[in-house]
Formats: structure tokens, sequence, C-alpha cells
């Protein structure tokens, strides 16, 4: 298989199951469009597995689920997704990381499988639609008449661009074989179910890569996919203890000059300052 698609599957609890299922089920229907949709799955609730299989043997999806259906968080969901594929699927040259609120039109991922093959870079994601009208990482707003021009796939098909943007977005395509190198995520390092993943994983990238070189994510806009962004992590208990859990694990893992190269990668200089400085506060503490 060229490309295999990880998934952390996640259906919150009623009153939003049924409104997290009906997106979760088109999203597997319209990945189902595409020649290569064989996914690794982590399921993380609030479905049992044998139900989930089902619900995908319906969506015509290949799927190999991993989980218990314990929500165990984003790092080590998508880290075990990554291992399963480099024991069991090694020949497979590309990862994708997608998620339960996208809605993908036919071959997304092929123009971004031909960037990395063309540039060597270890990752690039897509444009994205948002449910709120946004183009990313553009930041333009799709106007009412385009957005009424046909269904949400025809939507998408007419945004191609021949244009690369920097810029990082979900879906992502990995190099598999660099994803292997960097680790991908390090959850003892990110220790917390949510925050501050993508930011561990794209230090990773431009350490890769070398300062040398410059190296920043790019979106590939010849290809978009709509993502609803849900965020339906964000209405989780206790993510602010999580999030913290992270924070420190970046702190450890990077230090204050990898916030200031984070900060470089984002195109926005002192983003992470309020991070570094707490951190240097806190190793001069250690000191005394």
């Amino acid at each position: 298989m060229k490309i295999i698609h990880t998934l952390p599957w996640f259906i919150r609890e009623a009153p939003l199951k049924e409104e997290d299922l009906a997106m979760a089920l088109k999203s597997l229907a319209s990945l189902a469009l595409s020649a290569d949709s064989f996914v690794v799955l982590y399921n993380q609730g609030c479905i049992g597995t044998t139900e989930l299989e089902r619900l995908l043997e319906a969506s015509g999806i290949k799927a190999e689920v991993l989980g218990e259906g314990t929500n165990i968080g984003i790092a080590k969901a998508r880290q075990a997704c990554f291992e399963h594929i480099w024991e069991k699927y090694p020949e497979t040259s590309f990862i994708s990381e997608i998620h339960v609120d996208m809605l993908f039109p036919a071959g997304w991922y092929l123009p971004l499988i031909d960037y990395l093959q063309q540039t060597g870079e270890p990752l690039v994601s897509p444009g994205i639609l948002t449910g709120y009208g946004e183009l990313q990482p553009i930041g333009q707003q799709l106007s009412r008449e385009a957005a009424e021009a046909g269904s949400m796939l025809e939507v998408l098909a007419s945004l191609a661009r021949n244009e690369i943007a920097h810029g990082f977005v979900h879906p992502v395509v990995h190099n598999s074989d660099i994803l292997r190198r960097i680790g991908g995520y390090d959850t003892s390092f990110l220790r917390g179910k949510q925050g501050y993943e993508d930011d561990s994983l794209l230090l990773g990238c431009c350490y890769y890569m070398g300062l040398r070189s410059g190296w920043r994510p790019a979106c590939n806009l010849n290809t978009w996919v709509y993502h609803a962004t849900m965020a339906q992590r964000m209405s989780l208990p206790d993510k602010q203890l999580d999030f913290a859990l992270n924070e420190q694990g970046l702190l450890r893992q990077y230090g204050a000059y990898g916030l200031k190269h984070l900060a470089e990668l984002h195109g926005q200089p002192g983003a992470f300052e309020y991070i570094a400085s707490r951190y240097v506060i806190k190793e001069r503490e250690d000191l005394i």
C-alpha cells in the first residue's frame, strides 16, 4: 500500500453522540471514494469494537481497529497506529493523520504524495475549508456564491489552485521513513491526553531537516479537505490539566530555544515567549 490513514476514533457520550457519529459516518463514506482508503484506527470510545467494525464495513472502509474504547489521548493513539504500520506494513511509504470530522474528495492525498516525492520534505497538508467557511492556511473566507455552487465535494474541487502556502493544518500526510526516524510522538514527554503534540512533531521535523535549511511546514493548495473542526476534545473535563502536562513535556523535550524555533516555523515570532519565560524562571528557581 502506498498510503495508510490513521484515525484516533473518538465519539462523545450523549447528548453529543448522535451528532459526532453522523459526521464520522459521512467522513468514512467520503474516504471510501478513494482507491487507497485503508485505515488503522484506534478506538477511544464511546462505541464498542464490534459495533465499530460493523460501521466500518457498512461504510466500505477496510480498517484494522486497535484499542479497547478507552481515551488514552491523541499522541498515544496516533503513536500506536504509527508503530502498528511500521511493524505490520513496513513497505508503506506514506502515513496520513485524519479526523472523524473531515470530508475527503476522491484522491485528495495524491497531490500531497507527489509533493513529498518531489521535495523530500517530511510532511505536507492540503488546504482546508472549515465549518465556518474559512480557507486555511491562507486566511480567506469562502464566498456565499461558491458555497452554494454544488455539493461539498464539488466545492472542494473548485478550490484547487497550483500554489504552495506556508502553514500546518490537519489532515497531514507524512513520509513514513522520515516519521519513523524522527520517532513520531514521544509519549514519554507528551503525557497529557491532548495539547502541543503537533508542535512537538513539527520541531522534530525541523531538526531532521536542519536549521540551515530554513524548512517550514507547507500546504499544497492543489487539494482541499473539509474539516468541520468540531474540537470535540475541548469539551472534555480536565482538558487544562492535559495541556499543562504536554506544555511541560514540550519544554523538557526541546527547551526554551526550541520554542524560538517553533515560533519561526509558525511564522509568528514571539508566539511562545510566555511559555519560554516560565521555563527560564523555573530553571533559575531550581538552581537556587
